[in-house]
């Protein structure tokens, strides 16, 4: 493939937000292609990222254009919550449009580009019928360390991990409050603010809002940072990814927690989603929990049974390695682009 000029509209102008690093621009960065952030008429196609007024930048006529949209907003959801959020990003004109169902304007925005990249094969199938050029490409993780697993002393075991977006905090305060875990430490890392309107505005202390809803749990709030992570999982014995399965949006969600998880080195337990069973199933261990016995079960079990949690870390390695290297993700950037040059 030639070098490509390529107009991108991206969620942080510096390029730091995960969402632009470990997507296009990682790929564009190792095939030594030129990111263009202002308008030019010398490019070879338009990026567009799901943070951005996409259906506006869809508008636009000229070079090809691609829609990276990496969360499931086409899922049967709830229609008021649909047309709240729809309406909400309208009037404060972060999408230019009239106030409708947020997954209308996705919907629209996907029938006038040229190629769809999404990062579930759920997600896909929620696209196809607005566009059939759909290709899935989840995130480069390679940020993250391959670590060794590590047998913790017995005084060190019960520490729990989790990491993640403030947005997906239900899932983990709704089991920490319910589940029987009392006895176990938990690593929280994650935003110390959580913006609660449009992911812009109305921000929400974490720190009063966990204090509120876990009253009863032991755990530590550190704020995200790529470091912090790290650090903290080396001070972990297991990782929890409980989802709020009454939410379509989250249930779509694709496995790169779980597999940045496994690259930590890190036993994981995790909610029964389509993307967390698929990687359970091509793995052949034990991932997904069903019930909240099944969550104190494995996750006791992995404290107690070291060559077993060794064995799942071990497993999902290689299935790393096998299915998730750079230079696969990187092959799948270059296929999907090539459909539209």
């Amino acid at each position: 493939m030639k070098r490509l000029r390529i107009r991108i509209h991206p969620y942080s102008t510096s390029y730091s937000h995960p969402a632009d690093r470990r997507r296009l621009v990682s790929w564009a960065k190792d095939r030594k292609h030129e990111l263009v952030a202002s308008d030019s008429r010398d490019i070879d196609f338009v990026f567009i990222s799901e943070g951005t007024d996409f259906l506006r930048a869809s508008n636009s006529c000229g070079a090809p254009k691609v829609f990276d949209l990496i969360d499931g907003y086409l899922g049967t959801n709830s229609f008021p919550n649909d047309l709240l959020r729809g309406s909400i990003k309208s009037f404060l004109r972060q999408h230019r449009t009239y106030p409708r169902p947020y997954s209308s304007i996705v919907a629209e925005t996907c029938e006038k580009v040229d190629l769809v990249i999404c990062s579930s094969e759920e997600q896909k199938t929620t696209i196809y019928p607005y566009n059939q050029n759909v290709h899935v490409i989840l995130d480069n993780h390679s940020e993250f360390p391959f670590l060794k697993f590590n047998a913790y002393s017995q005084e060190r075991k019960k520490v729990l991990f989790w990491e993640g977006t403030t947005f997906t905090l239900e899932g983990i305060e709704r089991l920490l409050s319910t589940a029987t875990l009392q006895d176990f430490q938990v690593n929280l890392v994650t935003d110390v603010k959580h913006p609660r309107l449009t992911g812009r505005f109305l921000n929400q202390s974490v720190v009063k809002r966990l204090a509120k809803n876990l009253p009863d749990t032991s755990y530590e709030l550190t704020p995200w940072s790529l470091s912090n992570v790290i650090e903290k999982a080396k001070l972990s014995s297991t990782a929890i990814l409980p989802v709020d399965t009454r939410d379509q949006l989250q249930v779509l969600k694709p496995e790169n927690r779980l597999l940045i998880m496994f690259r930590l080195a890190l036993p994981c337990f995790a909610s029964n989603i389509p993307s967390y069973a698929r990687v359970e199933n091509n793995i052949g261990c034990r991932i997904t929990c069903k019930s909240l016995q099944e969550w104190e079960y494995f996750v006791n079990k992995s404290v107690l049974d070291s060559a077993w949690a060794e064995n799942q870390v071990n497993l999902g390695q290689r299935y790393l390695k096998e299915n998730h290297s750079e230079e696969i993700i990187f092959d799948k950037w270059d296929k999907a682009i090539q459909t539209i040059l």
